[in-house]
């Protein structure tokens, strides 16, 4: 049922960006201003990352896998968000650079009327609807979903700067400073830029870390904690323990060694055991997959 929901917000947030887009860069175009076509484009890759965002959330929803995915696609989750994470890097070090070249060349004059009106109007949408999915995932708990909506915070941060700076540029030609005006719109695309970096960089941490497979620090301690627990309450000789994060799929890996001569009444000896240390991990979802193996022979841990 959550994954149904995930879908849902998913689509909505895609058409409602690709909206945004059309409008940003329409407005931009016609008002001559760099910093609302900066906006559009961002929201026209926001697009594109939502329907491969899309395509994730499907494909996870399948959890059996395929002949050639046989773990599920829980490995495209991080590859996605490390996607979009580098394509707002990419944006970010565009739209400075565009806003540097226009203050070398001294400035742009735009229609301030019509893009204060947008920025207004997109505010309003763009916040709007961030609190909304962000209240919706309170209960989908959905890392993709979280991580889709920082685009929309970073896009109602750019309206608000837009907002903000166009009309201190319509304050400085009402006041008769009409050259002062004109470095409004490249101060905005850097400051937008520069803004951006934030966002880009909590995208992409984490996501590169699930696609190198870095183990994670907080999923390591609690499963070695577990098992010193069981070894220490059983008499196990020792164990050996693996884990990995790709999104939201956790894969856990126990090689258990068990001493010379011990008592077992059966392999529901053995089956016990798996089932309180799956307990001890806590309770079993889907995108846990856990394997605990028993051997008498260290080299199969090696």
């Amino acid at each position: 049922m959550n994954n149904r929901h995930e879908q849902l917000l998913l689509k909505q947030s895609t058409l409602l960006m690709l909206v945004v887009a059309i409008a940003g860069m329409v407005v931009g175009f016609v008002s001559g201003s760099q910093s609302i076509l900066f906006d559009g484009f961002f929201s026209l890759v926001a697009t594109f990352i939502k329907v491969l965002m899309l395509i994730t959330a499907r494909l996870i929803a399948r959890r059996q896998g395929s002949e050639r995915f046989q773990f599920g696609f829980w490995h495209l989750e991080p590859m996605v968000l490390l996607i979009e994470g580098s394509f707002l890097l990419l944006i970010a070090v565009y739209a400075f650079l565009n806003g540097l070249f226009g203050l070398l060349k001294g400035g742009r004059d735009i229609e301030l009327g019509l893009v204060i009106g947008y920025a207004a109007v997109f505010t309003v949408v763009d916040f709007a609807y961030y609190f909304y999915v962000k209240r919706r995932n309170r209960t989908l708990k959905s890392s993709l979903i979280g991580f889709d909506n920082v685009s929309w915070l970073v896009d109602a941060m750019l309206s608000v700067g837009l907002l903000i700076s166009f009309l201190i540029a319509w304050s400085l030609k009402h006041n008769g400073h009409d050259d002062w005006a004109l470095f409004v719109d490249p101060l905005i695309l850097i400051a937008l830029a520069l803004c951006m970096l934030p966002p880009a960089a909590r995208i992409i941490g984490p996501s590169l870390r699930d696609v190198l497979g870095i183990a994670p620090d907080t999923l390591d301690d609690t499963v070695r904690l577990v098992m010193e627990a069981a070894q220490e309450r059983h008499g196990f000789e020792s164990f050996v323990t693996y884990v990995q994060k790709h999104g939201r799929g956790r894969f856990i890996e126990i090689h258990v060694v068990l001493p010379a001569g011990y008592p077992l009444q059966g392999i529901g000896t053995l089956d016990e055991l798996r089932e309180e240390i799956s307990a001890q991990l806590g309770k079993p979802e889907p995108d846990r997959w856990l394997t605990v193996s028993f051997t008498g022979d260290r080299k199969w841990t090696t």
